[in-house]
């Protein structure tokens, strides 16, 4: 019974702290990082201030813990419409298509973890960094497979890996710091054509 009651309490805790990530969600989507304190955070999440760190050291182990969370969704929905397509240059189309839908749907959520985090938290940058190595990974391995079919020119294929998501990266940036171009969505065909051509299609 007693082996019960622990699982039950674990359950309530996890719940809780989904809570609470939810309500943090909101509350840096709408207002900055730096700006927002613990107070309004247990105040969004309806608990008291002290019962925040019951569940979090501090702000910024529940940011990092949202990083993962979002990192991991992004990461979840381009494998997933990687997996719709054979062809090599769709699924490069999909895995940059699954990045810009996400940071359209979290604009808020993107600006601080792309934008404002960066700048005041070193560990932060070597997460972005991670994401980026792995759109590249996955963006050299339809590359060569393009590659090896005659499809594309032989040249090197990490660097033509790196400058394809780099693009993307630089808009994105741009969208966020300075509202340009004002639809992503709409500019992420001319990325596409502009990449595409790059690579000598």
């Amino acid at each position: 019974m007693a082996y019960r009651q622990t699982d039950k309490v674990r359950e309530k805790f996890e719940l809780k702290k989904k809570e609470i990530i939810k309500a943090a969600r909101e509350v840096f989507a709408e207002n900055s990082y730096q700006g927002t304190s613990i107070k309004v955070l247990a105040q969004k999440a309806k608990i008291a201030t002290g019962t925040f760190y019951l569940y979090f050291s501090n702000k910024e182990t529940l940011i990092n813990m949202i990083v993962d969370e979002l990192f991991q969704e992004l990461l979840n929905s381009i494998k997933n419409e990687r997996a719709k397509f054979t062809d090599g240059f769709d699924k490069l189309k999909a895995s940059m298509e699954a990045c810009i839908k996400l940071f359209v749907r979290e604009k808020g959520m993107a600006k601080i973890l792309l934008v404002q985090v960066p700048s005041v938290n070193n560990a932060f940058n070597a997460k972005l960094i991670e994401l980026e190595n792995e759109l590249i990974k996955l963006t050299k391995e339809d590359l060569d497979e393009l590659k090896s079919l005659g499809r594309l020119p032989d040249d090197d294929t990490l660097v033509s890996a790196m400058a394809f998501v780099g693009s993307f990266r630089q808009v994105i940036i741009n969208w966020l710091r300075e509202g340009k171009p004002e639809n992503l969505e709409a500019a992420f065909n001319t990325l596409v054509k502009y990449n595409i051509r790059g690579l000598g299609q």
